[in-house]
C-alpha cells in the first residue's frame, strides 16, 4: 500500500525502527523491511503500518510518536543497530501492557533487559529468511490479537506486578513476591 493510500478504518500499527538519513544504509534497510516484510503481512491482518518519518500531520513529532506508541493496538520494534530512540520508545510501549513485536537483524545481540522477550531475528537480504520472517510475523500478530485482555507481559509490567505484590496488605500475596 502506498503512503497516500491509507484507509481510515484500518487498525494502526506504529513501526519503531532505526531510520537514518535519506539514502543511508540504515534508511535503505528500514525501508526494505517496512515495504517488503512488515506491510505485506500487516495488511493481511487489517493494519495500516506507519513509521515516525511518515507521519504527515502538523505538530510536535515526539508527542505524535508517543501518542501512537501508547494508543496503537500494535507496535513493531526493529531493535537492530541498538538505536537509543528505538529502545526509549520500546520502554514506553512496555509500560502500556499492549502488544509489541520485536525484530532484530540476525547476528546482533539483544541487551539483557529485553533478551528474555521473544524476538524475530532475520537477515533482510536472505530471500528464504524473509519468507520465514513473514510467517513468524503472521503468527506473532495472530497471537497478539488473540491474547488475553489482561495485558501483555513486559519487563516493566512484570516489575510493577512484583512491586504490587510486595506492597500488598494480603500476607499471601506479599509472600508470593518472595517466591
Amino acid at each position: 500500500m502506498a503512503k497516500g493510500d491509507r484507509q481510515v478504518n484500518r487498525k494502526k500499527c506504529l513501526v519503531i525502527a532505526p531510520i537514518g538519513e535519506e539514502g543511508s544504509k540504515t534508511r535503505i534497510r528500514s525501508d526494505q523491511i517496512l515495504t517488503h516484510v512488515l506491510r505485506s503481512v500487516l495488511t493481511k491482518f487489517g493494519f495500516d503500518a506507519i513509521r515516525a518519518d511518515e507521519i504527515a500531520e502538523p505538530g510536535i513529532i515526539s508527542t505524535q510518536i508517543l501518542e501512537r506508541i501508547v494508543n496503537d493496538p500494535l507496535v513493531i520494534a526493529d531493535l537492530s543497530e541498538k538505536n537509543p530512540n528505538v529502545y526509549y520508545e520500546l520502554a514506553v510501549r512496555h509500560a502500556t501492557r499492549k502488544p509489541i513485536i520485536q525484530l532484530i537483524q540476525k547476528g546482533e545481540l539483544l541487551p539483557f533487559d529485553v533478551a528474555g522477550t521473544r524476538t524475530i531475528a532475520f537477515d533482510h537480504k536472505d530471500l528464504d529468511g524473509v519468507d520465514d520472517v513473514k510467517k513468524q510475523l503472521a503468527r506473532f500478530i495472530e497471537n497478539a490479537e488473540n491474547a488475553s485482555l489482561d495485558g501483555h507481559d513486559s519487563p516493566i509490567s512484570l516489575a510493577l506486578d512484583l512491586q504490587s505484590l510486595r506492597e500488598s496488605s494480603d500476607p499471601q500475596k506479599a509472600s508470593l513476591a518472595d517466591v
